[in-house]
């Protein structure tokens, strides 16, 4: 009985300390009127929040129960990809070339978004198999992989972009960046690996939200002023509309 109450609690833990956690950073974003500058990050606090919130007190297993995670679950997962295009309007500098490649990206993510629909509604899966739960989870690690390389774009541009690791925006991709590589290696070691169980892989899963959650409340209860990039240095100016010139031609030869 021992290991089981001691996995039991460790579970609960893992569970409620970010609420906790998130909680007070929506707290602190109304407070500070943080709201006005990342509302999606907001959304996704709050929904996270209330939907995880609701789970601590519904029966499991239950109709509603199932209801509820997914709908949170979905939810979550747009406003996760969401926050990519929130991130990168505050770190990148106001152009209408950039402007015009952020648009580029919209457009192909929802082709590829109703392209991943299309398949999974024509192909025939397994016995017993749930499409929605499979959209649903090819969804979250498209999302959990589009959030870990908004990280390495961001940490790679910091110098160019003039950013410093005090910025609320370096902040949030940096717990959504870290978390959503955990996740991804605990997709793979559980998936096609299969070196963990499930129980195990939800542990982990949960212990890297926390980190995330962690991540998110530090950055949020600091003090610090965020100053939007309004241009990029000049001396890399030509280069960056020659680089993505060159980049948009060869999309329209194609």
């Amino acid at each position: 009985m021992r290991p089981m109450s001691f996995f039991h609690l460790l579970t609960m833990t893992l569970w409620v300390l970010p609420l906790v956690l998130q909680a007070v950073i929506a707290l602190v974003m109304l407070r500070r009127k943080l709201v006005t500058s990342f509302p999606i990050f907001f959304s996704y606090t709050v929904v996270v929040l209330s939907g995880e919130t609701a789970l601590l007190f519904l029966k499991n297993p239950s109709t509603i129960y199932r209801l509820v995670y997914w709908c949170k679950d979905a939810l979550a997962v747009l406003l996760c990809l969401a926050v990519i295009f929130e991130i990168l309007g505050h770190i990148l500098p106001s152009s209408p070339l950039i402007g015009f490649v952020l648009k580029s990206i919209w457009i192909f993510g929802g082709m590829a978004g109703v392209a991943a629909l299309l398949m999974l509604v024509l192909t025939r899966g397994g016995p017993g198999a749930d499409r929605v739960f499979e959209f649903i989870f090819l969804a979250e690690r498209s999302a959990r992989f589009l959030q870990a390389c908004l990280f390495i774009v961001v940490i790679a541009l910091m110098s160019r972009l003039g950013l410093t690791w005090r910025h609320y925006s370096v902040g949030i991709a940096a717990g959504f960046g870290i978390y959503s590589a955990l996740a991804l290696a605990g997709f793979e070691l559980r998936g096609h690996l299969h070196l963990v169980s499930d129980a195990t892989f939800a542990l982990l899963n949960s212990a890297a939200y926390n980190i995330a959650a962690f991540i998110w409340a530090f950055y949020i209860l600091q003090s610090w002023p965020e100053t939007a990039v309004e241009r990029l240095p000049n001396v890399n100016l030509a280069e960056w509309n020659e680089a993505v010139g060159g980049y948009i031609n060869q999309w329209y030869r194609r």
